[in-house]
């Protein structure tokens, strides 16, 4: 046949060292680059023949990952992204490993255990990596595919998941994205915006009153304050769904599951007011399901070094706030002034809002350490006497 003398003719620029045995792995090939010019043409040969049988496009991605900049290697992605099939990681070890004059006996066993048809069309996508060796080593499998009349397309420089992608966008005719470098920063970033609109955060000012009428605008909101006040809150609709989902015998039983949960968890809540016994109560069930221990959990989350001061002043009225009064409206000055020290500071931020009671100046700071925190509570202090009236001496340094 006409494929196979160019097989043979293609082939001897890309011959196989004597005796050199290599094995498919779990990442496919891999070895020092200088012995893999025959591997990634053999690989050309097998991902066209793989095409062929699948009636798909198949992806070759040249790339050693993580090993030495001197290594080099190949592996094969199936059509639907995945890692080629385990009896086709069979066919590579044997093609790889043929004597150079035994190779289109090898290539010919492959064809009559699959029963490929070799006029069907066939399509591979080639990648590589950074490495020096890969230009040369791309175009290797670049030759074999062309020895069996396969079409390619390089992608040339990607990583691995974005060929892994491309392979899947393409046989699925665009449903999965488009199969271009555009179109898979497009779909990530835009669906990465979407996501973001959706893990709502909403600031309020301080105070139950605030948090629960703003956590009710939601069908889960969850609320707290770091005085430990808190609870969640589910909305009617919710609570109904879930009930719902709960006993529909037609549901699939992940969904069941989450629904039961879901359930189960409503009754444990106090959803009038942040109630410790309750929430106590949640977090330990919430633990227990999760298989974890209290400290890890603790680990989860570290505070960064803060510190809350208050100024006194002759009128605290002279403070206004906005931004669920994390910025200064008012005097004149003083969120500037704020701003521009907290910019000395790695991790920083502070605010300042008047007391709901007495005439202070509530001042909170954190950053980087403990020793920064103090330094910053105590400058925004400073800054607070002198702009919104403070009275009695100016506040003192903490050290």
């Amino acid at each position: 046949m006409v494929q196979f003398q160019e097989v043979t003719k293609q082939s001897a620029l890309h011959p196989k060292p004597a005796g050199l045995v290599l094995q498919y792995g779990t990442a496919g090939f891999r070895t020092n680059a200088k012995l893999l010019d025959h591997i990634m043409f053999r690989m050309g040969l097998l991902a066209t023949l793989r095409s062929k049988k699948t009636k798909a496009t198949i992806g070759v991605m040249v790339t050693a990952s993580h090993n030495p900049e001197e290594d080099n290697g190949v592996k094969l992605v199936d059509p639907m992204g995945e890692m080629v099939t385990p009896t086709w990681e069979v066919y590579a070890t044997q093609l790889a490993n043929a004597e150079q004059d035994d190779l289109l006996a090898s290539l010919k066993d492959i064809i009559e255990k699959e029963s490929i048809n070799m006029s069907q069309e066939a399509n591979v996508f080639v990648g590589k990596d950074t490495r020096s060796s890969s230009v040369s080593l791309s175009k290797a499998v670049l030759d074999g595919v062309s020895a069996l009349a396969g079409h390619s397309k390089d992608y040339g420089l990607v990583t691995t998941p974005q060929l892994h992608y491309m392979v899947c966008c393409q046989n699925t005719q665009g449903e999965y994205g488009e199969a271009t470098m555009k179109g898979y920063y497009t779909k990530l970033s835009q669906a990465f915006i979407q996501l973001t609109k959706n893990v709502t955060v909403r600031c309020t000012k301080t105070g139950v009153k605030h948090l629960h009428h703003a956590a009710q605008e939601f069908d889960i909101g969850v609320y707290f304050e770091a005085n430990g006040h808190g609870t969640v809150l589910f909305s009617k609709a919710a609570e109904e769904k879930i009930q719902r989902l709960a006993e529909d015998s037609s549901v699939a039983n992940e969904r069941k599951r989450a629904a039961l949960l879901l359930r189960s968890t409503i009754p444990v809540i106090n959803q009038t007011v942040g109630d410790a016994i309750s929430d106590m109560l949640l977090i330990e069930a919430i633990l227990a399901i999760k298989g974890m221990t209290i400290q890890q959990w603790d680990a989860i989350y570290s505070d960064l070094p803060n510190r809350q001061l208050k100024v006194k002043v002759a009128d605290r009225r002279v403070i206004d706030t906005a931004d669920a009064e994390r910025r200064a409206v008012s005097p004149k000055g003083l969120q500037e002034a704020i701003d521009s020290l907290v910019r000395k500071y790695r991790e920083a931020r502070s605010f300042v809002r008047p007391s709901g009671t007495e005439d202070v100046v509530r001042v909170y700071a954190e950053a980087e350490t403990q020793e920064s925190a103090d330094s910053l509570a105590h400058e925004v202090s400073l800054a607070v006497y002198r702009l919104a009236g403070g009275v009695g001496g100016e506040p003192e340094p903490l050290h």
